[in-house]
């Protein structure tokens, strides 16, 4: 659907973008166009963006590095927020018991753990190979080796869609659970993080050692959306059920499910968002025939 131009009109400066395929905004490599496109570099520009957008009746959408995200093959209709810009050099504070590191929700995380590991601070040697961004993972609490993002929050700043107002928010009063964020209607636009001081050396193998459990498990060269299910429990990961029930390696179209983890949904040949959600459904129904387990995604899709 095309973007209608007097609607482009209403929005200043030639970084907006229209009829953008999406594709090149996220990981599995698929999806079709957004009508408008934005990439924010301020909250004073994030701001303006959706207000205007709110004054015509403009659906509005907010991605970050798009890691974890699958894209209707009919698009985003409206204005989507990117938010990878929005980042800038992370400040640390320190005090006698930790160390607090403050980035905008547009840096990656493979910067933050570069900073944590330059700086002897402990608390995300699990996000270690993790792509995409501090915002993204804080929208869906991602974790990996028993820990995940919400465990190192100390508060975020969240700007509220309904009024455009920003608030600080402690992390007692945050609703974090297992890969879930009830973020209410609020775009995450800050993050301060509290990390523990510890000795560099045994932090950098730490690391390492996750890097390289991350690498010899995973498929992480291929495009995919990180892991596509959630676990249902510890006893149960969603990889080995898959497995165990006949489909790794499973292809459908130009979708498979991954010959090296079970739990991944890779674009294998040119596949279309309509594949890879045609072989969830099969994967879904066949490990609730095998094992009367309904398995959640982990994975969002967003769009038409």
């Amino acid at each position: 659907m095309a973007m209608h131009p007097e609607y482009k009109a209403l929005f200043k400066g030639s970084f907006f973008e229209t009829d953008v395929p999406m594709d090149r905004f996220t990981n599995f490599r698929v999806g079709g166009p957004a009508d408008l496109l934005f990439q924010p570099e301020t909250v004073e520009d994030l701001v303006a963006a959706i207000k205007t957008a709110q004054e015509i009746d403009l659906p509005v959408t907010v991605i970050g590095g798009g890691s974890n995200i699958l894209i209707s093959d009919r698009g985003i209709r409206g204005l989507v927020l990117v938010l990878t810009k929005m980042k800038n050099r992370p400040e640390l504070a320190k005090t006698v018991s930790e160390t607090t590191i403050t980035a905008l929700a547009g840096e990656s995380l493979s910067s933050l753990c570069r900073i944590s590991l330059e700086n002897g601070l402990s608390g995300l040697e699990w996000a270690a190979g993790i792509p995409g961004t501090l915002g993204g993972a804080i929208a869906m609490n991602a974790g990996s080796f028993g820990s995940d993002i919400a465990s190192v929050i100390q508060s975020l700043d969240l700007l509220g869609m309904d009024d455009l107002e920003c608030r600080t928010v402690s992390i007692e009063d945050l609703n974090f659970s297992y890969r879930h964020f009830d973020k209410g209607n609020n775009i995450i636009l800050k993050a301060v993080l509290s990390l523990l001081q510890a000795d560099t050396h045994t932090l950098r193998r730490r690391y390492e050692a996750n890097l390289k459990a991350k690498k010899a498990s995973q498929p992480v060269s291929k495009a995919s959306g990180g892991c596509f299910f959630k676990n249902p429990s510890p006893t149960h990961p969603a990889g080995r059920l898959i497995e165990q029930a006949g489909l790794k390696g499973y292809r459908f179209q130009g979708a498979m499910v991954s010959d090296h983890h079970a739990n991944f949904i890779i674009n294998h040949d040119h596949a279309s968002c309509s594949d890879i959600l045609a072989l969830k459904r099969l994967v879904q129904d066949r490990v609730y025939e095998t094992f009367g387990i309904r398995l959640e995604e982990e994975v969002k899709t967003i769009g038409q």
